[in-house]
C-alpha cells in the first residue's frame, strides 16, 4: 500500500495511523507506543518518511522493536525493522510464512507490554496491554459503519474457541482501545468492551 501521510497522537506516548489496503479491500491501522523497552511499533503500515521521523521525535524514545499481533500482519514490519535496526517479534503460533527475529508465547510479557492470547480468531492472535492502552489485531475491529464488533465469524479460525477466549479480556479495564482495523476508542473504552463481550457470549 502507499505510505500513510500522517499519524495522530492518541495520548502521550501512544500513536495511531490508518490507510486503505486495496489487497484486502479494507482500512488498516497501526499503533506505536512507548514502553519501558522503548518505542514499539505494532502491526505497522508504511508511513511517509517525514511523518515517521516526526513520530519518533515526538515519542522522545528510541525505536526498540516491531511486534506483530498475528500471522496475518507482516505488513511493513521488515522494512521498518531494517530502517531502525530493531527486531521483529511474532507469536510462536503465527505460522511459518511470518518472518521474525524472535517468537513469543502469547501470554508472556513482550517488549514491555502484557500480552493476551486470543486463540480462535487467527494464527497466533494476541492483544497487548500497556498502561491502559489495549491493542487488538484482528479479534476486535472498529470500522465504519458497524463500529466496534468481533471479527466476523466467517474469518475466524475456530468460532467456538474464539468466543471462549473473550473472558480473558474482562478484567483488563482499558482506558483506550486500539485496533489493526479501525479508529481508536478513547471514551468509555472499558464499558464498551465489557458490553461487547457480554453481548457476544450471550449469542
Amino acid at each position: 500500500m502507499k505510505p500513510v501521510p500522517e499519524y495522530s497522537t492518541v495520548r502521550q506516548g501512544v500513536f495511531h495511523w490508518q490507510g486503505y489496503e486495496p489487497a484486502v479491500k479494507c482500512d488498516c491501522s497501526s499503533t506505536a507506543l512507548v514502553t519501558s523497552a522503548g518505542l514499539i511499533f505494532i502491526d505497522p503500515l508504511p508511513l511517509v518518511e517525514e511523518a515517521l521521523q516526526d513520530l519518533v521525535a515526538e515519542s522522545f524514545s528510541a525505536p526498540a522493536a516491531v511486534v506483530l499481533t498475528s500471522g496475518n500482519h507482516q505488513r511493513e514490519s521488515l522494512p521498518l525493522a531494517r530502517r531502525f535496526g530493531i527486531p521483529v517479534f511474532a507469536p510462536e503460533d503465527a505460522g511459518e510464512d511470518i518472518i521474525a527475529d524472535q517468537r513469543f508465547r502469547s501470554g508472556d510479557p513482550v517488549a514491555g507490554m502484557k500480552s493476551i492470547s486470543l486463540p480462535g480468531f487467527g494464527p497466533g492472535e494476541t492483544a497487548f496491554l500497556h498502561e491502559g492502552a489495549l491493542i487488538f489485531g484482528d479479534a476486535l475491529i472498529n470500522l465504519h459503519p458497524e463500529g466496534l464488533r468481533l471479527l466476523p465469524a466467517k474469518y475466524r479460525e475456530d468460532k467456538k474457541q474464539a468466543l471462549l477466549s473473550l473472558p480473558a479480556l474482562k478484567e483488563l479495564n482499558p482506558r483506550v482501545l486500539l485496533f489493526a482495523h479501525g479508529q481508536p476508542i478513547v471514551q468509555e473504552a472499558a464499558l464498551r468492551l465489557a458490553f461487547l463481550i457480554e453481548e457476544s457470549m450471550a449469542v
